[in-house]
């Protein structure tokens, strides 16, 4: 090359995955990605920026986000690694000023040499090649970040974003720069964007909320957004720059360790401590509104001696079964729970004691037709039960639970495997 031509003005940004070929050799040759080399004042008078391709992935990140950060005019040559003819087409019908394979070095320097010779057009100066670089630099900077990045202006439309935000939402950043929330969300999403986003814009500052996002293979997540509204030279605010952490696999923790806390881990029904605070609320609904309220306690027949006889695993599926018979005979704001070993206590808003009777017996219908069997032998079940009216007033369970304990007792002192008080005696 000349002397002339060896004056650094050229950028390079390299987007290659895999980097087979080492860099051209072009003296004072800019690099704008990151870990550059090579100062950015340099560029000022940059004849074009070279952009280093390796496949299919590199091209449309280079027509989708680069290419468009360019002032019309401004020349982008494509080196091929390796070089592939149908992509060098694509390349230079869409808009590539030239394009040639990365290791042949006379047709670039041929290219260079033609850049040099070409005057420039007043469009390409909107934009000084310092400025470019810089903005070439930080796209490709905020590439590399792994958590999803975006900036919005002030009408809340895309106006730029990174890959991994690309990602995350399954669309290129060609579906995304220009749009609004609302054409890459679903509508319930991007109303809860949306609104936060007008808000932010009038309050300023920054802020952080929970949300929920649409990922890319369709899925719902949920994330922590961290948005921040930046101005414009007056002031004004001129948009918004956020940034997703992803916190569905703590989300999904935290409701698991919510759904062990308040259940027991055999049968999957609400533990007592649950079952308590459950009831609170239904004794305060009934001393404001009136109405019938009812505690049934259950226990299985003769539980020690099926763990005895046949096993404990024998006694962990009796237990099962039974929570699965009991599930299937309660509505859904009906209160069940496991007060511990066999015993177990049932809260029927809006019953009677009569009502209770009748739940209860179907309960202890479809317990006699369980049979546990085990290598062991076999055993029918059954269960006692014994029922309670829970009185407008009642500050909490005691009175309730002590009256249907009582009945429970007397229902096992007369034989087990029936429910007391029967319907027609008081309550």
């Amino acid at each position: 090359m000349s002397d002339r031509l060896q004056t650094p003005r050229l950028l390079l940004l390299d987007l290659r995955a895999s980097k087979q070929s080492a860099l051209p050799a072009v003296p004072g040759l800019t690099v704008v990605t990151p870990n550059p080399s090579g100062d950015c004042k340099e560029s000022r008078n940059a004849l074009g920026v070279l952009v280093a391709i390796d496949g299919e992935a590199a091209y449309a990140d280079w027509v989708q986000r680069f290419h468009p950060m360019c002032p019309e005019g401004f020349p982008h040559v494509i080196l091929l690694d390796p070089y592939d003819p149908a992509l060098a087409r694509r390349a230079l019908d869409s808009d590539a000023a030239d394009c040639c394979a990365m290791d042949d070095g006379e047709r670039l320097d041929l290219i260079i040499a033609r850049l040099a010779r070409k005057p420039r057009t007043t469009c390409m100066e909107a934009v000084s090649p310092a400025r470019l670089a810089h903005l070439l630099r930080l796209q490709a900077t905020v590439d590399t970040l792994p958590i999803p990045i975006f900036l919005k202006d002030r009408e809340r439309r895309y106006i730029a974003c990174n890959k991994a935000f690309e990602k995350y939402i399954g669309r290129p950043a060609a579906d995304i720069i220009g749009k609004t929330v609302f054409d890459v969300a679903p509508e319930d999403l991007a109303r809860v964007y949306e609104q936060s986003d007008v808000e932010h814009l009038a309050r300023g500052g920054s802020q952080t909320y929970e949300a929920r996002v649409s990922y890319g293979d369709g899925s719902v997540r949920d994330v922590v957004f961290h948005k921040a509204v930046f101005t414009d030279a007056t002031g004004a605010p001129d948009g918004i720059v956020g940034a997703m952490i992803d916190i569905s696999e703590r989300k999904e923790l935290e409701r698991r360790l919510e759904v062990l806390a308040a259940t027991d881990f055999l049968t999957g029904v609400y533990n007592l401590r649950t079952f308590y605070d459950l009831a609170r609320h239904e004794l305060s609904r009934q001393a404001r509104n009136g109405g019938e309220l009812s505690l049934v306690v259950m226990d299985i027949d003769r539980f020690k001696e099926i763990n005895d006889s046949l096993g404990h695993a024998a006694g962990d599926d009796a237990l099962r079964k039974f929570v699965a018979v009991v599930t299937e005979n309660l509505r859904e704001h009906d209160i069940f729970a496991r007060a511990g070993g066999d015993e177990f206590r049932l809260l029927l808003p809006a019953t009677s004691p009569a009502g209770a009777h009748l739940v209860a017996e179907r309960i202890r219908s479809a317990v006699n037709r369980i049979t546990i069997r085990s290598p062991r032998g076999e055993i029918q079940l059954s269960i006692s039960v014994g029922i309670a009216r829970c009185h407008p007033g009642d500050a909490s369970l005691d009175e309730a639970t002590m009256h249907a304990d009582d009945a429970l007792y007397q229902a096992k002192a007369e034989g087990r495997n029936r429910i007391h008080p029967l319907p027609m005696h008081p309550f």
